[in-house]
């Protein structure tokens, strides 16, 4: 999150450039909106774990992501797939559940984020880092994913995915929506966004396109895996109606709610990763 200083120089900043210059403006907003804020902040409530083997996940030609390895090699695989402006070190409640009942953890740093490099971080840009992790750990127990991460999962699973489950917490959706509220939070006028939303379709055109032809398509996928979301109905960030279009989308879903934990809190409630854990041990009916 920005802080009240930062916050009012944005503000201040696209209240001038908006009018003089439209296209700087609209081409400060991507870099804005692309741009992880202090994603290697430590959380107060994070666990401590034992150190991780370390891996190198292929993205691009010129590019690669740092990959995350906890637990016996012989056990189960789990997935885990962090937020905007996080790692898998927010994630560290579910990590250590899923370790004391013997599965192997697997997370990384998305694109711009932790310790994985890259100019920016868009929605395909998330997609295919999810492609090309599966495409090194192999085929898993389940993904679980948080926030942004499971929106990334979601287009993921348009090009299909090796996992027998999906946990999404606090997903996003919607992310037209997600990007007017942001906007409108940060006093950027709605034509510079819609203009934002064109321009960076077309800087990463040949991987959006992969997904679908526009940001609602993307975003809609006949991916049918058993599915559990969990969502915080005092959730500010990101609301609890993203989860029910989810639900829409994907009948066989199964939505629990929670009140008080938020966007951020949620991710280490004991109960909702008791709630995550019991879903990946019940045994899929064939």
């Amino acid at each position: 999150m920005h802080t009240p200083l930062q916050l009012k120089l944005i503000r201040f900043y696209f209240s001038i450039v908006s009018r003089i210059s439209p296209s700087f403006a609209v081409r400060s907003s991507h870099k804005l909106f692309h741009t992880p804020v202090n994603s290697k902040r430590k959380n107060k409530k994070e666990i401590q774990l034992s150190p991780a083997h370390k891996f190198d996940i292929p993205l691009y030609d010129d590019m690669t992501l740092q990959g995350y390895r906890w637990g016996d090699s012989r056990h189960a695989k789990v997935l885990l797939v962090h937020g905007w402006s996080t790692t898998s070190r927010s994630m560290s409640h579910f990590i250590d559940i899923l370790l004391k009942n013997n599965y192997q953890v697997i997370s990384y740093d998305a694109l711009r984020h932790g310790n994985s490099k890259g100019e920016f971080s868009d929605l395909a840009g998330w997609a295919d880092s999810v492609q090309a992790a599966m495409k090194q750990i192999g085929p898993v127990e389940c993904i679980v994913a948080h926030s942004f991460g499971g929106a990334a999962v979601t287009v993921a699973s348009k090009l299909g995915l090796g996992t027998k489950k999906l946990v999404f917490i606090a997903p996003i959706h919607d992310i037209s929506a997600v990007a007017d509220n942001f906007a409108k939070h940060l006093h950027i006028p709605l034509n510079i966004v819609e203009s934002m939303r064109t321009y960076t379709w077309s800087e990463n055109e040949k991987n959006f396109h992969k997904y679908g032809n526009n940001w609602r398509d993307i975003v809609i996928s006949d991916f049918h895996v058993p599915t559990l979301l969990i969502h915080d109905s005092d959730d500010r960030e990101i609301g609890l109606e993203h989860s029910k279009q989810i639900c829409k989308m994907w009948p066989w879903a199964t939505l629990v709610t929670t009140q008080g934990l938020g966007h951020r809190k949620i991710l280490d409630d004991i109960k909702v990763a008791k709630e995550m854990l019991k879903f990946i041990n019940t045994k899929v009916e064939r």
